[in-house]
């Protein structure tokens, strides 16, 4: 989860994120509580900086575990600071749910698949495709379609206000990928 609070694009990992949920064995309840109760306070101060972590955050384990003993969300931090990464974490959600009934190898299929669906749309759109997507969308075409039919309202969801005029114009290069 806290691969969201990164300081560089993270958009792209949602797939990644969701698939650890997934794999978690805790319920919806329980991952929003460690999200927001847990991680959110712990990881938020990263996006706070001018030069964040932009690899790996290494979290303090003592203070999440006295977190997750308290239970206590911090309310104004997360009124003040939530927006920055509340469609993110919504968009894990919606990933977890899809993964969740999926054994291992289609899990990994798909993940594969959303994270090429996504990784393309949050690129500039137009950009030429590296041969390593197009490895992943040769060894997934026959699912690449339906997994961004899907995909595609959460990864919409997930674009800034000034880059949803560019919907369209991602979303296009994203079908072309299963089209070309």
């Amino acid at each position: 989860m806290s691969d969201l609070f990164l300081d560089t694009e993270v958009r792209w990992n949602v797939p990644f994120v969701a698939r650890r949920c997934a794999e978690s064995g805790y319920d919806d309840k329980t991952l929003e509580c460690i999200f927001w109760v847990e991680v959110f306070p712990e990881a938020i101060g990263n996006m706070l900086q001018v030069a964040g972590e932009w690899a790996v955050l290494a979290l303090n384990k003592a203070a999440l575990i006295k977190r997750a003993d308290a239970g206590k969300m911090l309310w104004h931090r997360r009124r003040l600071c939530g927006w920055m990464v509340e469609s993110v974490w919504r968009s894990v959600c919606a990933v977890t749910q899809w993964l969740r009934p999926l054994d291992e190898p289609l899990r990994t299929q798909f993940v594969d698949t959303l994270h090429l669906c996504g990784r393309h749309y949050f690129e500039t759109p137009g950009t030429p495709i590296p041969d390593i997507w197009i490895e992943t969308a040769n060894t997934t075409h026959e699912i690449l379609s339906d997994v961004w039919q899907h995909y595609e309202s959460v990864c919409r969801s997930m674009l800034l206000d000034n880059e949803a005029p560019t919907h369209d114009d991602r979303a296009a290069a994203v079908r072309r990928l299963y089209t070309s």
